[in-house]
């Protein structure tokens, strides 16, 4: 698949089927993510891949009290796009222990070596789920980019042990897609380009 297809094409998928996802593949996600530019070639990303049942229903439980209640009955915003978007988040926040697969892109505060910035970090670990993400949808396996993981930090942390030092970029729920693949929408690019000045 060309890559500008996939670009395309990479809807947001929130639901997903409860069928395994080889270990094969979500190595080559991580190998994708890791293909990513960072800071000064820092690669200062780690990625917390689960799959054990009690720990996706012990994050999953976590994330569904906490945001399920916001979603719920506030879904239907008049905006056919809004709100398939949110009932699609409902949905997932509900079955987020139902996901074959839960990716965590983490990262240290590491670079520049001499003083760490914080700023750097980020630059590291976006790029790195972008190209999981494109990469599950070149590979027909369904993600979103979520931050779920802010609502459920100390549930996470304790049951995956990530260390308090340790940052949470996102969390990407992968698997095979319950909902077709799609063009995204979006506006024109003309909208965003400012040539030459603002």
């Amino acid at each position: 698949m060309d890559v500008f297809e996939v670009m395309e094409t990479c809807r947001a998928i929130r639901y997903l089927k409860p069928d395994p996802v080889p270990d094969e593949l979500v190595t080559k996600l991580v190998w994708a993510a890791t293909r990513a530019p960072s800071p000064g070639n820092s690669q200062g990303w780690d990625f917390v891949v689960v799959t054990e049942p009690a720990a996706k229903a012990a994050i999953g439980g976590a994330i569904e009290a906490a945001m399920a209640p916001r979603l719920d009955g506030r879904t239907d915003t008049g905006d056919r796009s809004s709100t398939l978007m949110l009932q699609g988040a409902l949905n997932l926040a509900r079955n987020v222990a139902r996901a074959p697969v839960l990716v965590f892109v983490c990262g240290g505060v590491v670079y520049p070596a001499e003083r760490p910035n914080e700023a750097f970090t980020w630059s590291a670990l976006y790029p790195a789920a972008q190209n999981l993400i494109l990469a599950a949808r070149a590979l027909g396996l369904g993600t979103t980019f979520t931050t779920f993981h802010h609502v459920a930090d100390a549930t996470i942390r304790d049951v995956l042990g990530i260390p308090p030092e340790i940052r949470i970029g996102c969390m990407i729920p992968v698997g095979w897609p319950d909902r077709p693949f799609g063009p995204v929408n979006r506006r024109p690019v003309e909208s965003f380009i400012h040539r030459e000045r603002w």
